[in-house]
């Protein structure tokens, strides 16, 4: 049974950036506090300030956003969403919000970036028809096994639905990318798994993926402990047996599995990827030990090319401008 939703009010600024990764110097918005998705690997679940037992929705989150854009002296050219929350959640109120915050945003000529394993409704493709220019989509997707999505994301969109959003999206030009994270060791990372996904995104109109392998912190053991079968956890936990506890974006508190497993997962990967013609990107936020890798949703084509620099404080060019947060 889903969450209850409570509307509150946001009292904060909304176009704050990250000061981590590749969203570092990028406003980045979640429409609620807490997630109806509940995915059991989720991390964000585990924040000393995410409510138990209900999703806070930002019911003034549109009127926030028009507030800032119309008194900002710089507006940021991006604004990328679901850094903790999925913004396609199954909840009217919370889709209605999410669809008033893009519409402000859109229309005020800023780019929008989102991340969802949710359900698309019509009213927001018919908004990024509109504006396709000017929206980035990308999908999270690790299996296409229904016994996977049962276990770990069961109130996510169906990994079929996902890859008929997918295939849409592409054909609205919205240039879909898909972030195939977590990585689960010994579940999701055999390579005739890697094979059946990676083909299946190609076919769709994918043309690069960003690939990690799932990092554990103590609140996610928790969940995962809790609601997964215990053969399941058990097998997991193998992989991370021996890791130190390291810090990784924000967290000190967190566990990679173990470094040759990863290195091989990831070769598994590219190889496949390789054959394919599918670009596979390690996402290096969550490989520090590892040659970093950005997987920036925003570089490319976008308002007509944009330079890295103009969408970055201080970026991996080295190029210093303003910060727009």
């Amino acid at each position: 049974m889903a969450s209850p939703v409570k509307k509150v009010l946001r009292k904060s600024p909304v176009l704050k950036c990250p000061s981590f990764g590749c969203l570092k110097g990028v406003p980045a918005v979640n429409v609620t506090r807490g997630c109806l998705h509940r995915c059991s690997y989720c991390y964000a679940r585990s924040f000393p300030e995410t409510p138990q037992g209900e999703v806070h929705l930002y019911d003034n989150l549109p009127q926030k956003l028009s507030r800032e854009i119309t008194s900002r002296r710089r507006l940021p050219q991006m604004v990328t969403f679901s850094t903790a929350s999925d913004l396609f959640q199954p909840h009217p109120e919370i889709l209605k919000i999410t669809y008033l915050s893009l519409k402000v945003l859109l229309e005020a000529g800023i780019g929008v970036s989102f991340l969802t394993k949710g359900r698309i409704s019509g009213e927001f493709w018919d908004l990024f028809a509109a504006y396709q220019g000017l929206v980035k989509a990308r999908f999270g997707l690790v299996s296409l096994s229904l016994t996977y999505q049962g276990l770990f994301e069961p109130r996510t969109a169906n990994p079929y639905l996902r890859l008929r959003q997918i295939e849409r999206a592409n054909l609205l030009g919205l240039e879909p990318r898909v972030r195939v994270d977590p990585v689960v060791p010994g579940l999701t990372d055999q390579p005739e798994e890697i094979f059946k996904l990676l083909r299946t995104l190609k076919n769709v109109g994918v043309e690069e993926v960003s690939v990690s392998y799932l990092v554990l912190r103590p609140g996610v053991i928790r969940q995962l402990r809790r609601e997964l079968p215990n053969e399941v956890f058990v097998s997991l936990l193998k992989a991370y047996e021996g890791m130190p506890w390291c810090r990784i974006i924000t967290s000190a508190t967190t566990k990679l599995a173990k470094k040759n497993l990863r290195e091989e997962g990831y070769r598994i990967f590219r190889q496949i990827g390789e054959e394919l013609g599918l670009k596979v990107r390690i996402c290096g936020c969550k490989n520090p030990d590892l040659p970093f890798e950005p997987c920036f949703p925003w570089e490319g084509s976008f308002k007509g090319k944009l330079k890295q620099a103009e969408l970055f404080g201080t970026n991996i060019t080295g190029v210093q401008t303003d910060d727009p947060c």
